[in-house]
């Protein structure tokens, strides 16, 4: 069995790939790598992995049509590093008969714990409050904050994300509104929640948690109507895409402060310098890092280097992503 890694010798892609997983690796059979510290083009992605049954990826490999992967005879998995697949190959590969597996799953983990984290820190103002006491302030009288124990909470798109970040506040006993086209009402049941239109979790809950996938239908999915109608002084928490939102609609609106957000992607990023949503006191601001934070990307490669030993040993696989799943994976 040979597995190649398309990923070069660069301080990511070594955070990954630790002695400790290149040994785990080399169980499964003969491990070779990218030699450059660039990413790779399509030709030399052929070339150097013509004979590779196994394909390791991750962010900056290039996309797979279905003539690349037609042009590796042998091979029979992919592995891919990151979370979505949508964004690494093209649909049609399943017709090769690949099968594909991705560290979605477990990445899910890691964003959910940081969507909770923004919920948590923007409900309690920590950032303000934090820079009270580097100015030398203390607190103030009338001070304001607020929690997440019994509140109202919506959830927009339905994925992995979305379940794990449900089992984390189920301590908190909010009740739950789900917004999903391919969700049923016993299996939001089943996640403690019920479904709902956007419109309702928009005017009637006190956290609305973005967690939709970006696809040709999603985007532009939260509309400025939407925006408008959000329960006043409720928080907005996107850890999704910036294109899922209305984005100019959301800065001229959370610039009147009826509304709080806590956000950590952009249509555009890195947000431009001079935009005046970085100004305002309403908003939590984050870099797109909700996660995987950095110390679960060894976390990953070690999932996925196990069910590679499941895949030689004709296991069934734990970490697969099928042709319908990687249709609802964000593409961008």
């Amino acid at each position: 069995m040979k597995i190649f890694i398309t990923m070069p010798h660069t301080p990511i892609p070594d955070s990954f790939f630790t002695p400790e997983i290149m040994a785990e690796l080399g169980r499964s059979g003969e491990v070779c790598r990218n030699p450059y510290d660039r990413d790779l083009t399509a030709e030399e992605l052929i070339d150097m992995a013509k004979d590779a049954e196994i394909l390791m990826t991750g962010w900056g490999t290039c996309y797979l049509e279905k003539e690349i992967v037609a042009a590796l005879p042998k091979l029979r998995l992919i592995a891919h590093t990151a979370g979505s697949v949508a964004i690494l190959a093209s649909p049609d590969i399943y017709e090769t008969g690949v099968r594909v597996i991705s560290g979605n799953d477990i990445f899910a983990q890691s964003v959910a714990e940081g969507c909770l984290c923004y919920t948590l820190a923007a409900l309690r103002r920590i950032e303000h409050y934090t820079g009270e006491i580097r100015k030398g302030r203390w607190l103030e009288s009338g001070f304001e904050n607020k929690g997440l124990i019994g509140k109202k909470v919506g959830i927009v798109g339905f994925g992995a994300i979305a379940k794990y970040f449900l089992e984390l506040i189920r301590w908190f006993r909010c009740e739950v509104l789900i917004y999903s086209s391919h969700l049923t009402e016993d299996e939001a049941e089943r996640y403690g929640g019920r479904k709902a239109s956007l419109s309702e979790i928009f005017s009637t809950c006190d956290v609305v948690s973005i967690h939709s996938s970006l696809t040709p239908a999603t985007e532009g999915l939260i509309t400025r109507e939407l925006l408008e109608s959000i329960k006043e002084d409720a928080l907005l928490v996107n850890t999704s895409r910036g294109k899922v939102i209305d984005e100019k609609a959301l800065f001229e609106l959370l610039k009147k402060g009826r509304f709080h957000a806590a956000l950590d992607v952009y249509e555009e990023e890195p947000l431009k310098e001079d935009n005046p949503i970085r100004q305002c006191k309403n908003v939590l601001l984050m870099p797109h890092m909700a996660g995987p934070t950095v110390d679960m990307r060894r976390v990953v490669a070690a999932g996925l280097a196990k069910d590679i030993q499941r895949f030689v040993r004709g296991e069934k696989l734990v970490y697969e992503i099928t042709e319908e799943q990687a249709g609802r994976m964000t593409r961008g």
